[in-house]
């Protein structure tokens, strides 16, 4: 399983995915999905379950959570979840 932090840019998401490496976390760059980002193009960080707490901790206290945050279950299904 893995979640996906949503950024409203790919410079934010990249700011966001550098932040998480030298915190340890292991991420992805990705284009959101589109039923997901909504009205224009937006891109995401993907983090593992396990790390996924700790993420939205770091992201949050650098002000850098700005979107919505996705789990994407092991059948691909998603669903919006409140960290």
């Amino acid at each position: 399983m893995r979640y996906l932090i949503m950024c409203r840019s790919l410079t934010y998401a990249q700011k966001a995915a550098r932040l998480l490496e030298r915190n340890g976390i292991n991420v992805g760059i990705r284009r959101a999905p589109q039923e997901l980002s909504g009205a224009g193009c937006s891109y995401s960080v993907s983090v593992r379950a396990n790390k996924a707490i700790k993420a939205v901790e770091i992201l949050r206290r650098e002000n850098l959570l700005q979107g919505r945050i996705f789990e994407i279950s092991t059948d691909g299904s998603v669903k919006e979840v409140i960290m």
